[in-house]
């Protein structure tokens, strides 16, 4: 069905208004509950930012609802069929071989809500260069004696180029009536109005404002890290031989957790496997015992929606009257006084009122820059909402992703860049990454902002002799704002 049609809105003129809302989910733009799609167990993901939950293949095996019983056989057998057909091919050149090259090309599917930037809400497609190599790594699995089609899920450990993302997408691909089924069924009972799309008038829920179709994702198939690439909880490879698990020690280290990390190069870990098939095998054999649930979405560990919440609190319990600063109207001169005002309220959140927490989760561990990243930026885009200012997040001016741009008008810009101190690449942001993405953009003014999250201040330190000695130069540098994010209060250092 959905494989025939190609979605298109109504009206191609529609486009998002430049002066945006705080991030809308899809409960508020379709108008309904978000308690009852929690309780039907969609994801209400964001429209206006994206997320990183994946559709898991992995969690198709024991999902309960009626419209995806079926998914999991029918993605084991899309790639079973690859397989065999791979396994008939004689030559590069022959039908066989042309035949799989077409199956593992997929096409994007834009309209799974699991959360996207606006202007960028196209998934990973595979194209003919990904699957190309692919095709070459299905023809060396066979050669191996491997015909197990789960080796589809595990393919982005060791193949260049596919991530939790590409996998996501494979998937999507494969049981994308299944999804189109679950929304229209869902949507029904809800009352949610449907329009009609592609030629075979497809019935599904849409977004207002682009007139384009949306598709549920339940909660029950995303995960933020794909089990496939979660190792924690394996100990050795090749348990079962002693003299294998030897040798594959020494080309990859003691456990597939090891192998799996960035330390080994995919490239590595691929020629490892293909050339040791059994160790290929125990790959597989502890892969399909290693438990499968879905995202944690009540502790919400990697920060995807608490940050939401949080900056309504915010905005709520702790407003921002830029009345006193008597800035009206902002312009070029004032502009950054603003965003440092922004900024500064950003850091007593953290500092004064406790919110370092929520940089860490439960377990303590320090949540992803994104989230820190996520939760300046719902807090930072209402407050910028009263004052008739412009936020964007990523803008991308060929130079590669911004974090943050607040502008008025053409000539008022100010950028903003977030780092962690843990981050590897803090130095390099300040003297090199934001200067340039400051001149992409036009920018005459920025702010470097920095959550210290390291309990020493050594990179911090090497940060401000950098600052100081480029205002002795009297050059055009960032404002540098600290914010002390470790897991105690301190005062906020300024320069």
């Amino acid at each position: 069905m959905a494989d025939q049609i190609e979605f298109i809105s109504d009206d191609k003129r529609i486009r998002f208004n430049k002066q945006k809302t705080m991030p809308q989910r899809l409960s508020t733009i379709l108008n309904v509950s978000a308690k009852i799609l929690d309780k039907k167990g969609v994801f209400n993901a964001f429209v206006d930012i994206d997320s990183k939950l994946y559709i898991d293949p992995s969690l198709l095996a024991k999902v309960k609802i009626k419209e995806f019983k079926n998914s999991y056989s029918k993605f084991k057998t899309y790639f079973s069929e690859v397989l065999n057909i791979v396994d008939n091919s004689k030559n590069r050149n022959d039908r066989f071989w042309r035949e799989a090259n077409m199956r593992l090309q997929f096409k994007e599917f834009k309209y799974v809500a699991l959360g996207y930037s606006v202007g960028n809400r196209s998934g990973n497609a595979i194209g003919r260069e990904i699957a190309a190599n692919l095709l070459d790594t299905s023809h060396q699995i066979i050669k191996a004696g491997i015909k197990d089609p789960i080796i589809f899920e595990l393919i982005g450990l060791f193949e260049k180029g596919i991530g939790a993302d590409r996998i996501s997408d494979m998937t999507i691909h494969i049981i994308k009536d299944d999804l189109i089924k679950y929304t229209q069924r869902v949507s029904d009972e809800l009352g949610i109005k449907q329009n009609e799309f592609g030629i075979s008038k497809i019935k599904l829920p849409f977004n207002p404002k682009t007139r384009e179709p949306i598709v549920f994702t339940p909660k029950e198939l995303l995960q933020d890290l794909p089990i496939a690439f979660c190792w924690d909880d394996i100990d050795r490879v090749c348990q079962e031989n002693s003299d294998l698990r030897n040798k594959v020690n020494k080309e990859i280290g003691k456990t597939w957790k090891f192998a799996t990390s960035s330390k080994v190069a995919k490239a590595k870990l691929k020629q490892t496997l293909l050339t040791n098939p059994e160790a290929l095998k125990d790959l597989i054999n502890q892969y399909s015992q290693k438990p499968r649930t879905p995202y944690d979405f009540v502790n919400d560990p990697s920060g995807q929606v608490i940050w939401a919440e949080l900056s309504e609190k915010a905005v709520n319990d702790f407003p921002l009257n830029f009345a006193s600063l008597n800035l009206k109207p902002v312009n070029s001169e004032n502009i950054l006084l603003v965003t440092k005002t922004i900024c500064e309220r950003y850091a007593k959140l953290i500092e004064s009122n406790g919110w370092f927490e929520f940089l860490y989760d439960n377990s303590g561990k320090l949540r992803n820059e994104r989230f820190a990243q996520k939760l300046f930026y719902g807090i930072a885009d209402q407050y910028c909402l009263a004052n008739d200012l412009n936020l964007s997040r990523e803008p991308n001016a060929g130079s590669g992703a911004l974090d943050f741009k607040i502008t008025k008008g053409y000539k008022a810009v100010v950028t903003v860049e977030i780092k962690y101190s843990s981050n590897t690449n803090l130095i390099k942001g300040y003297t090199k990454q934001l200067p340039t993405y400051n001149k992409a953009e036009s920018a005459e003014k920025s702010i470097y902002l920095v959550l210290q999250t390291t309990k020493t201040n050594n990179t911090i330190r090497r940060l401000h002799k950098i600052n100081r000695a480029s205002i002795d130069k009297h050059e055009r540098i960032p404002e540098v704002i600290i914010i002390d994010a470790r897991r105690q209060k301190s005062a906020s250092q300024r320069r």
